[in-house]
This record gives C-alpha cells, sequence and structure tokens, in this order.
C-alpha cells in the first residue's frame, strides 16, 4: 500500500511543478457586437473565439465592439451599464487580458487557466443554449485579466452536458 502511495506522489509531483494555475484577477462580462464578413465571403479558417490582447490598440479595438446603448426595445435604448465602457486602466507590461464570445445570450464561462513548460491551457465551457430571439450581429463576452506570461495561448473547449 505504502509503494502504491509512494510511486503516485512521485507521478503526481513533477505533474504539480511543470504546469500551475494561474489566478483570474479580474472579470468583466456583458454583450458585444460579433465581427462580421462582408457579404459573400466566407474566411478560409475558423477565426478563433478567444482574443488574446497584449497591448492598448487591441484593447481600444475590443472596447470598441461593447455596444453604447443596451439592446432593448424601447427607444430611445437607455445607456448600456457595461464596466468596460469605463475604459478601466491595464498595465499590459504585467497583465494580459483574455476574451471569448459567442453569438448566444448564454456566456462563456472560463472553467480555469493553466499553465504548462511552454504554452497556457485556457479550458472555457459553453453553457447549452435554449432558443431565444437575438439580434444577428449581437452576442455576449466574458474577459478576464490574468498575469503576463509570454507564453503561447491555447484554447480547449469543454462540451457542456444535458441537464
Amino acid at each position: 500500500m505504502m509503494i502504491r502511495i509512494g510511486a503516485l506522489l512521485l507521478v503526481i509531483l513533477p505533474m504539480g511543478l511543470i504546469a500551475g494555475e494561474l489566478v483570474i484577477q479580474k472579470t468583466w462580462s456583458g454583450v458585444i457586437r460579433l465581427q462580421q464578413n462582408p457579404f459573400g465571403r466566407k474566411p478560409k479558417t475558423k477565426p478563433s473565439q478567444l482574443t488574446v490582447v497584449h497591448d492598448t490598440k487591441s484593447y481600444t479595438r475590443f472596447l470598441s465592439r461593447i455596444p453604447s446603448k443596451q439592446i432593448s426595445r424601447p427607444r430611445p435604448a437607455p445607456p448600456n451599464k457595461d464596466p468596460l465602457l469605463k475604459k478601466p486602466v491595464i498595465d499590459f507590461t504585467k497583465n494580459t487580458l483574455l476574451t471569448i464570445d459567442r453569438s448566444a445570450m448564454v456566456r462563456p464561462v472560463f472553467k480555469r487557466i493553466i499553465e504548462h513548460e511552454k504554452e497556457v491551457v485556457v479550458s472555457v465551457e459553453f453553457p447549452r443554449e435554449f432558443p431565444a430571439a437575438r439580434p444577428i450581429d449581437i452576442g455576449t463576452y466574458t474577459a478576464i485579466l490574468i498575469p503576463n506570461t509570454g507564453k503561447p495561448i491555447r484554447l480547449q473547449l469543454i462540451e457542456a452536458g444535458r441537464k
């Protein structure tokens, strides 16, 4: 019995030293305009739903996709209360902003971020979507702030089970 536990520890300990879970420093979520292709043109490759923001230019580009007004029937529409519209200051020398968007009204959920020796693996779950009416070019996003690692980031999708 002790030999099995010792062997198990020898296998698990190096994995813990190689891979470490990164701490999510801040989280935001809301409604976003989806990127559309010109009519009749399909992209050669399917674009990733994960956006890695390393600098102020791409941060401004991401913020421009958040609508300034809420998506609603009453006119005029009330202002959007998304906290990212206040443009919080982010130090990109220390942090990286990860955003994931979805063409549904159910927000994606970051489950965990694991830093390996050569890459960072981001696990994201898309909760089950129920039929609902929504504008074609509107979806939801979730954004998180993590420490800057300088390593490439890979998206791993987790399938949500039926409930």
